[in-house]
Protein backbone atom coordinates (compact mmCIF):
# COMPACT_ATOMS: atom_id res chain seq x y z
CA UNK A 1 0.00 0.00 0.00
CA UNK A 2 1.53 3.30 -1.08
CA UNK A 3 2.06 5.93 1.58
CA UNK A 4 -0.19 8.99 1.71
CA UNK A 5 -2.24 8.00 -1.33
CA UNK A 6 -5.76 7.09 -2.32
CA UNK A 7 -6.40 3.36 -2.54
CA UNK A 8 -9.08 1.02 -3.77
CA UNK A 9 -10.12 -0.83 -0.61
CA UNK A 10 -11.58 -4.32 -1.07
CA UNK A 11 -13.66 -6.35 1.36
CA UNK A 12 -11.53 -9.26 2.70
CA UNK A 13 -14.68 -11.40 2.86
CA UNK A 14 -16.24 -10.96 -0.58
CA UNK A 15 -13.82 -8.80 -2.58
CA UNK A 16 -16.36 -5.99 -3.16
CA UNK A 17 -15.36 -2.33 -2.70
CA UNK A 18 -15.34 -0.86 0.81
CA UNK A 19 -16.56 2.64 1.61
CA UNK A 20 -16.27 4.72 4.75
CA UNK A 21 -19.52 4.95 6.77
CA UNK A 22 -19.57 8.09 8.88
CA UNK A 23 -22.54 6.92 10.98
CA UNK A 24 -20.54 3.85 12.01
CA UNK A 25 -17.05 5.37 11.84
CA UNK A 26 -16.03 2.18 10.06
CA UNK A 27 -15.28 0.87 6.60
CA UNK A 28 -18.29 -1.07 5.37
CA UNK A 29 -19.12 -3.43 2.51
CA UNK A 30 -22.44 -2.77 0.82
CA UNK A 31 -22.61 -6.32 -0.51
CA UNK A 32 -21.97 -8.60 2.48
CA UNK A 33 -22.50 -6.00 5.27
CA UNK A 34 -19.05 -6.62 6.75
CA UNK A 35 -17.60 -3.82 8.87
CA UNK A 36 -13.99 -3.03 9.70
CA UNK A 37 -12.39 -0.65 12.23
CA UNK A 38 -10.46 2.28 10.84
CA UNK A 39 -7.39 1.12 12.74
CA UNK A 40 -7.03 -1.68 10.20
CA UNK A 41 -6.35 0.97 7.54
CA UNK A 42 -4.15 3.29 9.58
CA UNK A 43 -0.89 4.59 8.23
CA UNK A 44 2.04 6.60 9.48
CA UNK A 45 1.20 10.29 9.40
CA UNK A 46 3.68 13.07 8.93
CA UNK A 47 4.00 15.88 11.45
CA UNK A 48 4.04 19.22 9.63
CA UNK A 49 5.33 22.37 11.26
CA UNK A 50 2.81 25.19 11.52
CA UNK A 51 3.85 28.44 9.92
CA UNK A 52 3.29 31.87 11.40
CA UNK A 53 2.12 35.08 9.70
CA UNK A 54 -0.50 33.30 7.63
CA UNK A 55 2.12 31.58 5.49
CA UNK A 56 1.10 28.51 3.55
CA UNK A 57 3.10 25.38 4.31
CA UNK A 58 4.80 23.33 1.64
CA UNK A 59 3.07 19.98 1.54
CA UNK A 60 3.59 16.57 0.07
CA UNK A 61 1.10 15.29 -2.45
CA UNK A 62 -1.10 12.25 -2.24
CA UNK A 63 -0.30 9.33 -4.46
CA UNK A 64 -2.85 8.98 -7.27
CA UNK A 65 -2.90 5.19 -7.47
CA UNK A 66 -6.38 3.93 -8.30
CA UNK A 67 -7.78 7.46 -8.68
CA UNK A 68 -9.62 9.41 -11.36
CA UNK A 69 -9.53 13.15 -11.86
CA UNK A 70 -12.68 14.90 -13.04
CA UNK A 71 -13.00 18.37 -14.53
CA UNK A 72 -16.19 20.35 -15.02
CA UNK A 73 -16.21 22.12 -18.39
CA UNK A 74 -18.77 24.62 -17.08
CA UNK A 75 -17.43 25.89 -13.73
CA UNK A 76 -13.85 24.47 -14.02
CA UNK A 77 -14.09 22.58 -10.71
CA UNK A 78 -11.47 19.84 -10.34
CA UNK A 79 -12.44 16.78 -8.31
CA UNK A 80 -10.64 13.58 -7.41
CA UNK A 81 -12.19 10.25 -6.45
CA UNK A 82 -11.34 6.60 -6.35
CA UNK A 83 -12.35 4.54 -9.37
CA UNK A 84 -15.46 3.00 -7.85
CA UNK A 85 -17.23 6.33 -7.20
CA UNK A 86 -18.14 6.79 -10.86
CA UNK A 87 -18.93 10.50 -10.46
CA UNK A 88 -20.52 11.92 -13.60
CA UNK A 89 -22.09 15.17 -12.35
CA UNK A 90 -20.49 18.28 -10.87
CA UNK A 91 -21.64 18.85 -7.28
CA UNK A 92 -21.09 22.60 -7.71
CA UNK A 93 -23.15 23.34 -10.82
CA UNK A 94 -24.84 20.06 -11.78
CA UNK A 95 -23.26 19.77 -15.22
CA UNK A 96 -21.53 16.63 -16.53
CA UNK A 97 -17.93 15.94 -15.52
CA UNK A 98 -15.19 14.92 -17.92
CA UNK A 99 -12.58 12.35 -16.88
CA UNK A 100 -9.00 13.50 -17.39
CA UNK A 101 -6.28 11.12 -18.50
CA UNK A 102 -3.87 12.01 -15.71
CA UNK A 103 -4.07 12.58 -11.99
CA UNK A 104 -1.98 15.53 -10.75
CA UNK A 105 -2.36 14.99 -7.01
CA UNK A 106 -3.83 16.80 -4.01
CA UNK A 107 -1.71 18.24 -1.24
CA UNK A 108 -1.71 16.14 1.89
CA UNK A 109 -3.96 17.82 4.52
CA UNK A 110 -3.00 18.41 8.14
CA UNK A 111 -6.25 16.79 9.21
CA UNK A 112 -9.68 15.63 8.13
CA UNK A 113 -13.17 15.47 9.64
CA UNK A 114 -14.82 12.25 8.41
CA UNK A 115 -18.42 12.16 7.20
CA UNK A 116 -20.81 11.44 10.08
CA UNK A 117 -24.05 11.74 8.05
CA UNK A 118 -24.75 9.08 5.43
CA UNK A 119 -26.31 9.69 2.02
CA UNK A 120 -29.79 8.52 2.98
CA UNK A 121 -29.90 10.86 5.98
CA UNK A 122 -28.61 13.71 3.80
CA UNK A 123 -31.40 13.16 1.27
CA UNK A 124 -34.01 13.13 4.04
CA UNK A 125 -32.62 16.33 5.56
CA UNK A 126 -32.74 18.08 2.18
CA UNK A 127 -36.37 17.04 1.73
CA UNK A 128 -37.20 18.54 5.14
CA UNK A 129 -35.29 21.68 4.19
CA UNK A 130 -37.65 22.17 1.24
CA UNK A 131 -40.76 21.60 3.35
CA UNK A 132 -39.99 24.49 5.68
CA UNK A 133 -39.93 27.11 2.92
CA UNK A 134 -43.25 28.82 2.13
CA UNK A 135 -42.24 30.48 -1.14
CA UNK A 136 -40.61 27.60 -3.02
CA UNK A 137 -42.32 26.64 -6.33
CA UNK A 138 -44.02 23.24 -6.22
CA UNK A 139 -42.57 22.32 -9.62
CA UNK A 140 -39.05 22.88 -8.31
CA UNK A 141 -39.53 20.27 -5.58
CA UNK A 142 -41.14 17.81 -8.01
CA UNK A 143 -38.27 18.04 -10.52
CA UNK A 144 -35.39 18.11 -8.05
CA UNK A 145 -33.11 15.06 -8.20
CA UNK A 146 -32.19 14.49 -4.59
CA UNK A 147 -30.74 11.09 -5.48
CA UNK A 148 -27.83 12.91 -7.21
CA UNK A 149 -26.45 14.33 -3.97
CA UNK A 150 -22.64 13.97 -3.69
CA UNK A 151 -20.36 13.69 -0.69
CA UNK A 152 -17.42 16.11 -1.14
CA UNK A 153 -14.39 16.71 1.04
CA UNK A 154 -13.99 20.49 0.72
CA UNK A 155 -10.54 22.04 1.30
CA UNK A 156 -10.46 24.49 4.21
CA UNK A 157 -7.84 26.74 5.74
CA UNK A 158 -8.10 27.06 9.54
CA UNK A 159 -6.48 30.15 11.06
CA UNK A 160 -5.20 30.56 14.64
CA UNK A 161 -3.87 33.85 16.00
CA UNK A 162 -3.36 36.12 18.98
CA UNK A 163 -5.04 39.50 18.57
CA UNK A 164 -4.39 42.85 20.24
CA UNK A 165 -6.57 45.92 19.90
CA UNK A 166 -6.23 49.61 20.78
CA UNK A 167 -9.51 51.49 20.40
CA UNK A 168 -10.36 55.12 21.09
CA UNK A 169 -13.86 56.55 21.44
CA UNK A 170 -15.63 59.84 21.95
CA UNK A 171 -18.38 59.26 24.51
CA UNK A 172 -21.04 61.43 26.11
CA UNK A 173 -23.25 61.43 29.18
CA UNK A 174 -26.42 63.47 28.66
CA UNK A 175 -29.26 64.75 30.79
CA UNK A 176 -32.11 67.16 30.16
CA UNK A 177 -33.14 69.97 32.50
CA UNK A 178 -35.62 72.83 32.57
CA UNK A 179 -34.54 76.45 32.23
CA UNK A 180 -37.57 78.66 32.56
CA UNK A 181 -40.00 77.62 29.82
CA UNK A 182 -37.21 75.91 27.87
CA UNK A 183 -35.76 72.41 27.87
CA UNK A 184 -31.97 72.19 27.66
CA UNK A 185 -29.51 69.31 27.41
CA UNK A 186 -26.27 68.99 29.36
CA UNK A 187 -23.61 66.99 27.53
CA UNK A 188 -20.49 65.77 29.29
CA UNK A 189 -17.73 64.72 26.87
CA UNK A 190 -15.24 61.91 27.55
CA UNK A 191 -12.21 60.53 25.75
CA UNK A 192 -12.35 56.77 26.24
CA UNK A 193 -9.50 54.33 25.63
CA UNK A 194 -9.64 50.55 25.66
CA UNK A 195 -6.87 48.06 24.87
CA UNK A 196 -7.40 44.33 24.96
CA UNK A 197 -5.95 41.01 23.90
CA UNK A 198 -7.70 37.81 22.85
CA UNK A 199 -7.12 34.60 20.91
CA UNK A 200 -8.92 33.07 17.95
CA UNK A 201 -8.61 29.45 16.87
CA UNK A 202 -9.67 27.61 13.73
CA UNK A 203 -11.33 30.50 11.92
CA UNK A 204 -12.32 28.77 8.66
CA UNK A 205 -12.15 29.80 5.01
CA UNK A 206 -12.74 27.36 2.17
CA UNK A 207 -10.09 27.03 -0.50
CA UNK A 208 -12.44 26.44 -3.43
CA UNK A 209 -13.40 29.22 -5.86
CA UNK A 210 -16.41 27.21 -6.99
CA UNK A 211 -17.85 26.99 -3.47
CA UNK A 212 -19.90 30.01 -2.39
CA UNK A 213 -18.46 31.59 0.74
CA UNK A 214 -21.97 32.23 2.05
CA UNK A 215 -22.72 28.49 1.88
CA UNK A 216 -19.64 27.48 3.80
CA UNK A 217 -20.14 30.23 6.39
CA UNK A 218 -23.75 29.19 6.90
CA UNK A 219 -22.71 25.56 7.48
CA UNK A 220 -20.74 26.56 10.58
CA UNK A 221 -19.95 25.29 13.08
CA UNK A 222 -17.98 22.09 12.66
CA UNK A 223 -16.87 20.23 15.78
CA UNK A 224 -13.11 20.64 15.34
CA UNK A 225 -12.43 18.28 18.24
CA UNK A 226 -13.27 15.54 15.73
CA UNK A 227 -10.39 16.44 13.41
CA UNK A 228 -8.27 13.36 12.93
CA UNK A 229 -5.05 12.56 11.11
CA UNK A 230 -5.45 12.09 7.40
CA UNK A 231 -6.18 8.49 6.44
CA UNK A 232 -6.90 7.67 2.77
CA UNK A 233 -9.57 5.19 3.88
CA UNK A 234 -11.83 8.11 4.86
CA UNK A 235 -11.92 9.12 1.19
CA UNK A 236 -13.37 5.83 0.03
CA UNK A 237 -16.78 6.39 -1.55
CA UNK A 238 -16.47 10.21 -1.71
CA UNK A 239 -14.92 12.86 -3.94
CA UNK A 240 -12.36 15.46 -2.90
CA UNK A 241 -12.13 18.99 -4.24
CA UNK A 242 -8.65 20.28 -5.10
CA UNK A 243 -8.08 23.70 -3.57
CA UNK A 244 -7.50 26.52 -6.03
CA UNK A 245 -7.15 29.27 -3.40
CA UNK A 246 -4.23 29.04 -1.00
CA UNK A 247 -4.12 30.54 2.50
CA UNK A 248 -2.83 33.89 1.23
CA UNK A 249 -5.76 34.17 -1.17
CA UNK A 250 -8.39 33.89 1.59
CA UNK A 251 -6.62 35.54 4.52
CA UNK A 252 -8.12 38.98 3.84
CA UNK A 253 -11.63 37.65 4.47
CA UNK A 254 -10.46 35.86 7.62
CA UNK A 255 -8.66 38.98 8.83
CA UNK A 256 -11.86 40.95 8.32
CA UNK A 257 -13.93 38.57 10.43
CA UNK A 258 -11.34 38.57 13.22
CA UNK A 259 -11.01 42.35 13.25
CA UNK A 260 -14.79 42.88 13.27
CA UNK A 261 -15.20 40.62 16.27
CA UNK A 262 -12.25 42.16 18.10
CA UNK A 263 -13.73 45.64 17.63
CA UNK A 264 -17.13 44.45 18.81
CA UNK A 265 -15.76 42.76 21.95
CA UNK A 266 -13.71 45.81 22.90
CA UNK A 267 -16.66 48.14 22.25
CA UNK A 268 -18.82 46.06 24.62
CA UNK A 269 -16.55 47.05 27.52
CA UNK A 270 -17.48 50.76 27.14
CA UNK A 271 -20.57 51.12 29.33
CA UNK A 272 -22.52 53.80 31.13
CA UNK A 273 -22.57 56.38 28.35
CA UNK A 274 -25.42 57.90 26.36
CA UNK A 275 -23.46 57.76 23.10
CA UNK A 276 -20.19 56.15 22.04
CA UNK A 277 -18.48 56.82 18.71
CA UNK A 278 -15.14 55.30 17.66
CA UNK A 279 -12.42 57.73 16.59
CA UNK A 280 -9.71 55.11 15.99
CA UNK A 281 -9.72 51.29 16.09
CA UNK A 282 -6.39 49.53 15.59
CA UNK A 283 -6.44 45.72 15.57
CA UNK A 284 -3.17 43.79 15.35
CA UNK A 285 -3.02 40.10 14.45
CA UNK A 286 0.02 38.32 15.93
CA UNK A 287 1.60 34.86 15.64
CA UNK A 288 -0.75 33.67 12.92
CA UNK A 289 -0.82 29.97 12.13
CA UNK A 290 -2.72 28.23 9.38
CA UNK A 291 -3.60 24.60 8.79
CA UNK A 292 -5.05 22.83 5.77
CA UNK A 293 -7.93 20.45 6.49
CA UNK A 294 -10.64 18.63 4.58
CA UNK A 295 -14.21 19.02 5.87
CA UNK A 296 -17.22 16.91 4.81
CA UNK A 297 -20.02 18.51 2.76
CA UNK A 298 -22.96 16.92 0.95
CA UNK A 299 -23.58 18.86 -2.28
CA UNK A 300 -26.46 19.01 -4.72
CA UNK A 301 -26.78 21.30 -7.73
CA UNK A 302 -29.89 21.28 -9.86
CA UNK A 303 -31.06 23.34 -12.83
CA UNK A 304 -34.55 24.82 -12.90
CA UNK A 305 -35.97 27.37 -15.36
CA UNK A 306 -32.51 27.95 -16.83
CA UNK A 307 -30.80 28.71 -13.53
CA UNK A 308 -28.54 26.62 -11.29
CA UNK A 309 -29.52 26.20 -7.64
CA UNK A 310 -27.04 24.64 -5.23
CA UNK A 311 -27.44 23.21 -1.76
CA UNK A 312 -24.87 22.23 0.82
CA UNK A 313 -25.11 20.16 3.96
CA UNK A 314 -22.65 19.93 6.84
CA UNK A 315 -21.55 16.30 6.58
CA UNK A 316 -20.90 16.21 10.32
CA UNK A 317 -23.91 17.99 11.87
CA UNK A 318 -26.55 17.66 9.13
CA UNK A 319 -27.20 21.43 8.82
CA UNK A 320 -28.52 22.35 5.35
CA UNK A 321 -28.19 25.68 3.49
CA UNK A 322 -28.97 26.80 -0.04
CA UNK A 323 -30.51 29.46 -2.25
CA UNK A 324 -34.01 28.59 -3.39
CA UNK A 325 -36.18 29.99 -6.19
CA UNK A 326 -39.11 32.17 -5.13
CA UNK A 327 -42.62 31.68 -6.50
CA UNK A 328 -44.01 35.17 -7.17
CA UNK A 329 -47.58 33.90 -6.91
CA UNK A 330 -46.89 32.49 -3.44
CA UNK A 331 -45.15 35.73 -2.46
CA UNK A 332 -48.20 37.78 -3.40
CA UNK A 333 -50.55 35.36 -1.65
CA UNK A 334 -48.44 35.42 1.54
CA UNK A 335 -48.29 39.23 1.53
CA UNK A 336 -52.04 39.68 1.02
CA UNK A 337 -53.05 37.03 3.54
CA UNK A 338 -50.77 38.47 6.24
CA UNK A 339 -51.98 41.99 5.43
CA UNK A 340 -55.65 41.06 5.82
CA UNK A 341 -55.12 39.11 9.06
CA UNK A 342 -52.91 41.73 10.71
CA UNK A 343 -55.05 44.66 9.53
CA UNK A 344 -58.22 43.06 10.93
CA UNK A 345 -56.57 42.41 14.29
CA UNK A 346 -55.25 45.97 14.38
CA UNK A 347 -58.69 47.36 13.44
CA UNK A 348 -60.34 45.42 16.25
CA UNK A 349 -57.81 46.70 18.80
CA UNK A 350 -58.12 50.30 17.57
CA UNK A 351 -61.92 50.07 17.53
CA UNK A 352 -62.05 49.39 21.25
CA UNK A 353 -59.21 51.79 22.03
CA UNK A 354 -60.81 54.70 20.13
CA UNK A 355 -64.50 53.90 20.80
CA UNK A 356 -65.54 53.19 17.24
CA UNK A 357 -64.47 53.34 13.63
CA UNK A 358 -63.17 56.46 11.99
CA UNK A 359 -60.64 57.58 9.44
CA UNK A 360 -57.84 57.33 12.00
CA UNK A 361 -58.83 53.76 12.94
CA UNK A 362 -58.97 52.59 9.32
CA UNK A 363 -55.71 54.31 8.35
CA UNK A 364 -53.94 52.93 11.42
CA UNK A 365 -55.13 49.37 10.66
CA UNK A 366 -53.93 49.67 7.06
CA UNK A 367 -50.49 50.95 8.11
CA UNK A 368 -50.06 48.20 10.73
CA UNK A 369 -51.22 45.59 8.21
CA UNK A 370 -48.74 46.75 5.56
CA UNK A 371 -45.85 46.78 8.02
CA UNK A 372 -46.72 43.31 9.31
CA UNK A 373 -47.08 41.91 5.79
CA UNK A 374 -43.71 43.34 4.69
CA UNK A 375 -42.03 41.85 7.78
CA UNK A 376 -43.59 38.43 7.15
CA UNK A 377 -42.59 38.43 3.48
CA UNK A 378 -39.04 39.63 4.22
CA UNK A 379 -38.64 36.90 6.84
CA UNK A 380 -39.85 34.23 4.42
CA UNK A 381 -37.44 35.43 1.70
CA UNK A 382 -34.51 35.56 4.13
CA UNK A 383 -35.07 31.86 4.88
CA UNK A 384 -34.52 31.11 1.17
CA UNK A 385 -30.89 32.30 0.97
CA UNK A 386 -27.55 31.65 2.66
CA UNK A 387 -25.71 34.50 4.40
CA UNK A 388 -21.98 35.23 4.41
CA UNK A 389 -20.50 35.72 7.87
CA UNK A 390 -18.66 38.89 8.85
CA UNK A 391 -17.85 37.94 12.45
CA UNK A 392 -15.60 35.33 14.06
CA UNK A 393 -17.10 35.37 17.55
CA UNK A 394 -17.74 31.63 17.68
CA UNK A 395 -13.97 31.07 17.21
CA UNK A 396 -12.93 33.34 20.07
CA UNK A 397 -11.22 31.13 22.66
CA UNK A 398 -13.11 31.03 25.96
CA UNK A 399 -11.63 33.25 28.68
CA UNK A 400 -8.93 34.55 26.31
CA UNK A 401 -10.35 38.11 26.22
CA UNK A 402 -8.77 40.52 28.67
CA UNK A 403 -8.43 44.29 28.98
CA UNK A 404 -4.86 45.55 29.15
CA UNK A 405 -5.70 49.25 29.35
CA UNK A 406 -8.80 51.16 30.40
CA UNK A 407 -9.06 54.96 30.62
CA UNK A 408 -12.08 57.31 30.72
CA UNK A 409 -11.05 60.99 30.67
CA UNK A 410 -13.54 63.79 31.19
CA UNK A 411 -12.90 66.56 28.63
CA UNK A 412 -15.64 69.14 29.21
CA UNK A 413 -19.34 70.01 29.40
CA UNK A 414 -21.61 71.54 26.76
CA UNK A 415 -25.19 72.82 26.90
CA UNK A 416 -27.64 72.66 24.00
CA UNK A 417 -31.16 74.01 23.60
CA UNK A 418 -33.74 71.27 22.96
CA UNK A 419 -37.22 72.86 22.82
CA UNK A 420 -39.67 75.14 24.52
CA UNK A 421 -42.01 73.56 27.04
CA UNK A 422 -45.71 73.67 26.35
CA UNK A 423 -47.59 75.55 29.03
CA UNK A 424 -51.29 75.09 29.81
CA UNK A 425 -53.16 78.35 29.95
Amino acid sequence: MADNGFHDYKCPNCGAPLAFRGDLNKMACEYCDSQFDMSEFSQDTQVKEEVTDWQQTSTQQMDGAGMKEYVCNTCAAVLVADEKVGATECPYCGNPLVIKDSFEGINLPDGIIPFAVDKRSAQAALTNFYKGKKLIPDSFIDKNRIDNINGVYVPFWLFDCDTEGDCFYRATKERQYDKGDEVWKEIQDYAVTRSAKMRFEKVPADGSKEMKDAYMDSLEPYDYSKITDYNPAYMSGYVASKYDEDANAVKERVDGRIRNTAKQKIRETVKGYTSVNPTSENIHIRDGRVRYCMLPVWMLSTQWNGQVYSFAMNGQSGKVVGDLPIDQGKSTKLFLSRFVIIALIAAAILYFAMDGFGATTILGAIVVGLIGAFVALSSAKAAMVAAEKTQADRFLVNNSFGLTRQADKYTGTRHEFVRRRQTNK
